[in-house]
């Protein structure tokens, strides 16, 4: 008689040992699986966005600009508790696919107070919050912070007079700011100080702009021992009063050296600073006397508002033929100086006129003289540049440039900023004198607001409901029919 086997090795008990394993090996194989498949997501950015705007996919251009980068980047996420923006979070995600130079981390305030502090925005002086994206270069040692401010992108309604929001665009602010902490040599525009230059917030708007495009803006007075770069050029916008003899040598010495210049001036701008006369001649450049007004004819050389509002026409040069072809010469200049031509150059100085009115004429007023704008038979008459480019060849070899432009407005009024080329011609003029492009790509923002229904995106709803009801009828039809004789 045979003995009977434990019930541990018992055949049933077998059978259910190997689909307990065989369960076991199962899901033990769909967590790898799954594991897998997560990181190879998190490393290649596998899902699909599904957003209607697409906000979570980089554009082409920002693909190229990780593709390039060769330094560290880390983003610090900022994040207070129920406040994580998952479209950014899966926008990063597919950023750190692209390159391994760029990492990121959501991070707590409250759990490392130390991020508060350990950073800053030296450009835009933006301080670090509980809800903002800190951009980080250990090379570099360079920062910015963005907020959610950063990713709105608005557009001015004409009939309410305020900005309103129209979209978002998380890849433009990114990835300029990714470039920035990571370049080699922070790009920067000196302005000079100490006569009374444009101020406050005239000069709100020019400093937005550079500061957008990563310019960092360094103020030189060279009367308080202030030392210009030579890598960098010197912004002089609309002085009040004169150079002082030792300022006057300081920039002859700036230029001799290769300097270059980006001169602004204004109709009012007194004309009889001696010195500063004197630095513009060695470029052969000075100013009429006077307000430059279209003629009143010439409907396309002046803007609705009269004729005081220049709208000139920009000449093809190295400098403008980027503009030109991106169809990026649309300027306003309201309350214009025209610079003058001189019949001969001086040695070494060569001019190239950029901006051109149409027929216009130069009201040359004074004060007590009721009618400004009038022509009056002692007016000259033409076509007068606005904005020239002079270049200069130094004793010692070197070539001085600078471009020189009769009006503030266009560049220090942030309507036209914001609904004109303004802004690109003074990104154009800057990275021209300095030799590097700015850090101002050119990456559309995705719609914020999603489609509203219409009838026609209602059609395939209405014929689906129509249809349906109808093909139950005919399927009862087909059946009822043949039996209507029983």
């Amino acid at each position: 008689m045979k003995k009977n086997m434990p019930a541990l090795f018992s055949p049933r008990a077998l059978k259910r040992l190997c689909a307990l394993v065989l369960s076991l090996l199962v899901l033990l194989a769909l967590f790898l699986t799954a594991l897998l498949f997560d990181r190879l997501e998190s490393r290649y950015a596998l899902q699909k966005d599904f957003s209607f705007n697409g906000a979570t996919t980089q554009s082409k251009i920002a693909t190229e600009q990780l593709e390039a980068l060769d330094r560290d980047v880390h983003i610090y996420v900022l994040m207070s508790a129920g406040g994580r923006d998952n479209t950014l979070i899966s926008l990063l995600t597919r950023y750190a696919a692209v390159t391994p130079h760029l990492t990121f981390s959501e991070e707590s305030a409250t759990q490392n107070p130390m991020l508060l502090t350990a950073f800053e925005d030296v450009l835009t002086k933006q301080e670090v919050q509980s809800d903002c994206l800190i951009i980080h270069c250990k090379d570099t040692d360079r920062a910015r912070v963005l907020t959610a401010e950063s990713f709105v992108t608005y557009q001015y309604d004409t009939e309410s007079g305020y900005y309103i929001p129209t979209g978002v665009n998380y890849d433009k602010p990114l990835i300029e700011a990714i470039v920035y902490t990571a370049q080699s040599d922070p790009m920067t525009v000196q302005l000079l100080r100490g006569h009374g230059e444009t101020n406050g917030e005239d000069l709100e708007t020019v400093t937005k702009v550079l500061t957008q495009a990563n310019y960092r803006m360094e103020e030189v007075d060279l009367l308080k021992g202030g030392a210009l770069d030579i890598a960098s050029p010197l912004l002089i916008l609309c002085p009040q009063t004169d150079l002082s003899e030792k300022e006057l040598l300081l920039l002859l010495e700036f230029a001799n050296a290769g300097g270059d210049f980006f001169i602004i001036s204004d109709y009012t701008d007194p004309l009889d600073n001696v010195n500063y006369n004197a630095f513009l001649r060695t470029f052969g450049v000075s100013f009429y006397q006077g307000l430059v007004m279209a003629e009143a004819d010439d409907r396309q050389s002046y803007y609705d508002e009269g004729q005081a509002f220049l709208m000139p026409r920009m000449e093809e040069t190295a400098l403008t033929r980027p503009l030109i072809e991106q169809s990026r010469d649309t300027l306003l200049l309201p309350g214009s100086r025209a610079v003058r031509l001189p019949e001969t150059l001086p040695e070494g100085v060569t001019l190239e006129t950029q901006l051109v009115t149409g027929r216009s004429y130069i009201r040359d007023y004074v004060a007590t003289e009721p009618d400004m704008v009038t022509k009056q038979p002692t007016d000259e008459e033409g076509y007068f540049a606005l904005s020239v480019l002079s270049s200069r060849v130094t004793e010692e070899g070197n070539v001085s440039r600078a471009l020189v432009t009769g009006n503030a407005e266009m560049f220090t009024h942030w309507w036209i900023e914001e609904n004109t080329y303004s802004a690109d011609y003074l990104l154009r003029g800057i990275s021209y004198l300095q030799g590097e492009s700015p850090i101002n790509l050119d990456i559309t923002g995705k719609t914020a607001v999603r489609q509203g229904l219409t009838l026609y995106s209602l059609a395939p709803l209405i014929l689906v409901i129509t249809l349906l009801p109808l093909a139950i009828l005919a399927w009862a039809l087909c059946i009822l029919l043949p039996r209507r004789h029983l």
